[in-house]
């Protein structure tokens, strides 16, 4: 069960790269951030990716940590969606398309779905 949230894991970090600006889904602008703001979030982005990467590992070989580290990022995604869906952050002058908006949807319900994933797994394992 872990192996799978693992695996779970590593899918909604691939779903967040796709994302990437000037990318092949995300095509607004983000010119109006401004430094802190700008460099603070892309940040944040590579450090929730690179933390991923990192406890989907710990998940295949059922690490003691890696169900509780599972289960903050999961929490992580859906915010970072939910508050983009929902236009708090960021701002843009430019609309979010509606395959950006569909894939914020289903990476939003991945990031639900791990949750339960790993609550779940974890509940077996101890």
């Amino acid at each position: 069960m872990l192996f799978f949230a693992g695996m779970m894991m590593f899918m909604n970090v691939l779903l967040l790269t796709v994302l990437v600006p000037g990318g092949p889904i995300e095509n607004r602008d983000f010119q109006a951030l401004k430094g802190i703001v700008f460099w603070g979030f892309n940040v944040f982005l590579i450090s929730l990716g690179i933390a991923s990467y990192v406890t989907s590992y710990l998940l295949m070989t059922a690490s003691p940590y890696a169900v509780r580290m599972a289960q903050v990022l999961a929490v992580l995604y859906f915010g970072v969606y939910m508050v983009d869906l929902a236009g708090i952050f960021p701002k843009s002058p430019t609309k979010m398309s509606k395959v950006l908006m569909l894939m914020e949807i289903v990476n939003a319900s991945m990031a639900v779905l791990l949750f339960i994933c790993v609550t779940a797994a974890g509940k077996v394992v101890m």
